[in-house]
């Protein structure tokens, strides 16, 4: 009988502390992010062009001098040449943009794109917001730009980039360049780490 209230006791501290241990993860890997939700329920609907990080036609293509590469690495240069290319008259797909901002040297050593480096390559503008506020992702769409934004995979995963390209159903709808179809950001909890936008 003692055994037996040992073994459950040893089961249920087992227990409490993988719960713990769960919550202290998931609370480590959402910190800083800002829930994402509207009552919008207007649709903002254009043309959407998709990009996949993981095209062939440039998945390993180097980001700069670094080790990472399109396929790894490059969804943020996707999410920028999708914006670009809906707001300019030309289109420039994420190897062309890739090439560009290597020969201008966007890239750090690990691949990070420097926002101030955009600018100096001429016919780009670039804003950086310090704050994750809805109103401000609302905007850039009722202004005709797509905003760039900070999440992670599934909620939960890896860092990632996708572009906010619409509103649906009290739903901002992303195109994800890991995916052939648009996302919603509640598909990513609704939390965006930070916001960007390239025009």
């Amino acid at each position: 009988m003692k055994n037996k209230k040992t073994i459950l006791m040893k089961v249920t501290i087992l227990f409490v502390g993988i719960v713990v241990g769960v919550i202290a993860l998931f609370c480590f890997r959402v910190r800083h992010g800002v829930i994402v939700k509207t009552d919008r329920t207007e649709v903002i609907s254009r043309e959407v062009i998709f990009y996949r990080q993981d095209d062939e036609r440039w998945a390993k293509d180097s980001l700069g001098d670094s080790s990472f590469t399109m396929k790894s690495s490059g969804c943020l240069v996707s999410c920028i040449a999708a914006a670009v290319s809906m707001e300019g008259e030309e289109v420039v797909t994420p190897g062309e943009l890739n090439m560009i901002f290597s020969g201008y040297n966007v890239y750090d050593g690990e691949g990070n794109i420097q926002w101030s480096a955009i600018e100096s390559i001429g016919g780009y503008s670039v804003n950086v917001y310090s704050d994750v506020e809805e109103q401000e992702i609302y905007q850039c769409l009722a202004d005709g730009h797509y905003p760039i934004v900070r999440v992670r995979v599934n909620g939960l995963g890896d860092w990632h980039y996708v572009l906010v390209v619409g509103l649906e159903d009290q739903d901002y709808i992303c195109m994800d360049p890991l995916k052939d179809e648009l996302t919603k950001l509640s598909q990513y909890l609704n939390r965006v780490y930070a916001v960007r936008m390239v025009m």
